[in-house]
């Protein structure tokens, strides 16, 4: 049975970027001849319509690249309160089951090239909490036996949030696949450029791409800048870094198993 790549991408914090990144990557694998699909697990913050309930990032990703599904298919638990998962499941009695997760992404997989999962804030941001205790994000991850891309940005504080963000992923022994950096200026100053060198001094892990602070973030504009943006990442290095990632996972799933 055909299992497709994939990868989850957070961030050093909500708001960072990742659903743009997530957007982005999938439509530049595309144009890269893959078969590649973002895929949203939780989403918080989902906006009322006539339509029913509307999962945000959702509409971003088919809004930026033409995706031929529904929500349902590109995400599991879409819930209105903007808040934690944890607490907007708790006010509208959803219950977050990492299994039925696990199997909507390997659905996924079994039918695309690449599989985008995108987290709902970073990786200590709690998605259920029950009688069984709370689970987190970086619960998940370990479930769904996922390498890990780091999207962060190049402003003042992304030191400290990004190497604490990786650190917390290497003692959870979460491959990294490297960092991305969202917002760079078009002019960048000595912080941001030094801030991007020691990030990436600091973690050991490569930064992968720097996408620029743009004023148009509308899914129509950047439609139109996504050749422009190819050259932002170095797609063969994610790739190379990715394959050994899942050679590792591989590993590590047979030395558990005996």
């Amino acid at each position: 049975m055909k299992q497709g790549h994939a990868l989850f991408v957070t961030g050093t914090d909500t708001g960072v970027g990742k659903t743009m990144v997530t957007g982005l990557l999938t439509a530049l694998f595309a144009m890269g001849g893959y078969d590649a699909i973002p895929y949203k697990p939780v989403q918080s913050g989902g906006i009322r319509s006539d339509l029913g309930l509307v999962a945000e990032d959702v509409e971003f990703y088919r809004s930026l690249y033409p995706l031929p599904y529904d929500q349902n298919t590109l995400c599991t638990y879409c819930m209105e309160p903007a808040l934690s998962p944890h607490l907007a499941a708790l006010q509208t009695g959803v219950c977050i089951e990492p299994e039925h997760i696990a199997g909507h992404l390997q659905k996924l997989r079994a039918s695309h090239d690449f599989v985008f999962v995108e987290g709902a804030g970073g990786l200590a941001v709690p998605l259920q909490e029950d009688e069984r205790g709370i689970y987190m994000t970086v619960d998940l991850i370990e479930r769904l036996r996922l390498p890990l891309l780091l999207v962060t940005h190049p402003g003042l504080g992304t030191i400290n949030h990004t190497i604490l963000t990786a650190s917390y992923a290497q003692i959870r022994g979460i491959p990294i696949l490297g960092i991305i950096v969202n917002r760079m200026p078009l002019a960048p100053g000595e912080m941001e450029q030094d801030n991007v060198r020691m990030i990436s001094k600091l973690t050991e892990l490569p930064v992968l791409g720097t996408f620029p602070e743009m004023e148009q973030k509308e899914p129509k504009a950047l439609r139109t800048r996504l050749h422009e943006l190819h050259k932002c990442i170095n797609l063969a290095l994610l790739l190379e870094r990715l394959e050994q990632a899942e050679e590792k996972l591989m590993q590590t799933k047979g030395t558990e198993e005996h």
